[in-house]
């Protein structure tokens, strides 16, 4: 017990009983915090396989769904964005099917567009941060698969 004292007295600083800055531990940076980062790994081929399963996904579920499967084992990069584009689909389909649902009370006749384009914007947005080597998770998205 005295062992504990006798460091913790030596870490203060001379005139205070506040530690010194060497003794303060660092926070760590959380991803969820900053919702684009870098990964440390990314391969020109990884940038390109992680750009067409934000691209791919503009026209379907399966094409990201396909590269994110064959690649996803080959690099840390791909499998970030891979999983990030495959939550989005399954988030989208699952915003177009109320939208029609609500088309019955006409407010989905006016969703649909806006859900249209926020698609496209964010597929886009999704490939140029993969093209720079940063991981961009999708805002409307769930995230089913972690």
């Amino acid at each position: 017990m005295a062992d504990i004292d006798e460091t913790s007295e030596s870490a203060r600083g001379p005139d205070s009983s506040e530690p010194t800055e060497a003794v303060r531990p660092e926070q760590p940076i959380s991803t969820e915090e900053s919702e684009e980062f870098s990964l440390p790994e990314s391969s020109k081929e990884a940038r390109n396989m992680a750009m067409l399963c934000h691209l791919l996904g503009i026209v379907g579920f399966f094409a990201p769904l396909v590269i994110w499967l064959i690649e996803k084992d080959k690099h840390r990069f791909v499998d970030e964005h891979g999983r990030a584009a495959i939550n989005y689909q399954i988030s989208l389909m699952i915003y177009y099917a109320a939208c029609g649902l609500l088309c019955f009370i006409i407010i989905g006749l006016f969703l649909m567009p806006v859900l249209i384009i926020l698609h496209l914007v964010f597929s886009i947005i999704g490939a140029v941060k993969a093209s720079k080597g940063k991981l961009w998770r999708y805002p409307i998205a769930i995230p089913f698969l972690k």
